[in-house]
């Protein structure tokens, strides 16, 4: 309960910082390191629009890269702490890119939302220079699949042949009103969403613009995002697309579930060949409770 009403506020801090273009609370706490662990990185920096300088990690995959997946985190936590989740990849033969908004970690530079839609495309193109000839899948995670999605829908990338939009909001004040009408206290503050989120940030006003094939993930006990905003993008986003609905998954934590996560490898197989069967309709994951 306390997670959830810092993080009202917290996005109501965003908003208002953001109609401002004032720098909100962002994550740069260290909470672990690739040199910990055996895979094989590199670490670069690379810039961004209004002068911001951001770092990346690229994870080199076991044996012949065949691909990369670039990540783009949410707003709570950074990369030093996301990465060890998505490094399984690693073994399906796809090169790992993931890195910080400005302000995040280490990245350099003033946070805003327009700048983290320069971010995602500046890392689009970094990733993709370091091999032009490599296949390309697209994640965004929470806050970074809005961003990613807005950015994928204002320019084209044929080498990007998937997006993954995990635990995504259809829009920052949607979410912030879903999150107010919860907690009463908030209530008297129920206009402040509307009347200060700048115009044009709305991801459900950009998801049927892109032509890349999107894969949707959601937690039914997501208590950050209503599940209803990954719907509502899928829903409007044009085919090929695909709906995975996570029974008693939460925020972002789709795929830590092992079926979830064996799917994925499938599909990461697939895209190599240009088959986006798995792309499509709707699939629906029993958690482990409901099978007992």
């Amino acid at each position: 309960m306390i997670i959830k009403w810092l993080f009202a506020l917290f996005l109501l801090t965003i908003l208002v910082g953001c109609s401002k273009n004032n720098i909100f609370p962002t994550d740069t706490h260290v909470y672990d390191s690739p040199d910990n662990y055996s895979n094989a990185y590199e670490e670069f920096y690379f810039p961004s629009s209004q002068e911001s300088l951001l770092r990346g990690w690229l994870f080199h995959a076991k044996g012949p890269s065949q691909g990369i997946v670039v990540v783009t985190n949410g707003m709570h936590y950074n990369m030093s702490e996301r990465f060890k989740k998505w490094t399984w990849v690693l073994e399906e033969g796809y090169d790992l890119f993931i890195y910080d908004f400005r302000g995040y970690g280490v990245s350099f530079g003033e946070v805003d939302m327009l700048g983290f839609v320069d971010d995602v495309t500046a890392a689009i193109h970094y990733a993709h220079d370091f091999n032009t000839e490599l296949p390309m899948i697209v994640v965004g995670q929470s806050m970074g699949g809005s961003f990613v999605i807005d950015a994928v829908a204002k320019e084209e990338y044929p080498y990007v042949k998937l997006l993954m939009v995990d635990s995504t909001m259809k829009g920052f004040a949607p979410a912030a009103d879903a999150m107010i009408k919860k907690h009463f206290l908030l209530w008297p503050l129920i206009w402040v969403p509307d009347a200060i989120t700048p115009h044009g940030m709305d991801s459900i006003d950009f998801v049927d613009q892109t032509k890349t094939p999107t894969l949707f993930l959601v937690g039914l006990e997501d208590s950050i995002i209503p599940p209803e905003h990954s719907v509502d993008l899928y829903l409007k986003a044009k085919e090929p697309k695909a709906l995975w609905v996570v029974e008693g998954a939460e925020h972002v934590n789709c795929i830590c579930r092992p079926k979830v996560k064996a799917d994925l490898k499938t599909l990461l197989k697939d895209v190599l060949n240009e088959d986006y069967s798995m792309v499509s309709g709707f699939r629906y994951y029993i958690s482990e409770k409901s099978l007992r």
